[in-house]
């Protein structure tokens, strides 16, 4: 089916909702820490505060980065499964990553090093979908192949280690990668799609 703008913003509908809801999540685990800081004993850990950061920044950026699927020419329900597929992950990433405030203490790196194998598998799948999200759904290269190259190596070596030093490094070579990403192709909607097809 070829999409018009009409079709466009209802197929995107669901991704934006299934997106939505991962914000939700970082907002109110945020909102729970800000509300239990005085009942609770929370140990902070300043990796696990730029990787929650991160997620949420993600999220925005996966939504401002839809926009680019307009172009998509013809759409069928494999492609829309595969569209879906990268806000579930996320969302499942940044659930695994919001801790449960029911305990009276709240170790945070204790709590980041616990789900580290799980989150960087998933955040590994998120960012093997976005490299192949162009070739699946635009029949294109995406232009910004290197740096969603880079960031698939830096959550894999983060999967696969638990030294803290390797995590303080790499936590900001990604932040590093993602405000380059931004400033390169992410200050105006559709930046990279325009790329494409020019």
């Amino acid at each position: 089916m070829e999409i018009d703008y009409r079709a466009f913003a209802f197929v995107i509908t669901l991704a934006g909702v299934i997106n939505g809801l991962g914000i939700v999540r970082v907002l109110s685990s945020f909102a729970e820490f800000l509300r239990d800081q005085g009942r609770h004993q929370i140990k902070n850990y300043w990796v696990f505060d730029l990787w929650a950061s991160y997620q949420f920044l993600m999220h925005i950026l996966l939504w401002w980065s839809l926009w680019n699927m307009r172009h998509v020419e013809a759409l069928n329900f494999g492609k829309y499964i595969y569209l879906l597929t990268g806000p579930i992950v996320l969302y499942l990433g940044t659930s695994l990553l919001a801790p449960t405030v029911d305990e009276e203490q709240v170790d945070l790196q204790a709590h980041f090093f616990q789900v580290r194998r799980a989150y960087f598998t998933i955040l590994g799948l998120f960012w093997l979908w976005a490299i192949f999200s162009w070739p699946v759904l635009l029949d294109a290269i995406p232009p910004t192949i290197s740096l969603l190259a880079v960031n698939f190596v830096i959550v894999t070596i983060l999967r696969f280690t638990e030294r803290p030093n390797v995590h303080a490094a790499l936590v900001i070579m990604a932040w590093t990668l993602l405000l380059l990403f931004v400033a390169r192709f992410g200050m105006w909607l559709g930046e990279v799609g325009e790329l494409t097809t020019r």
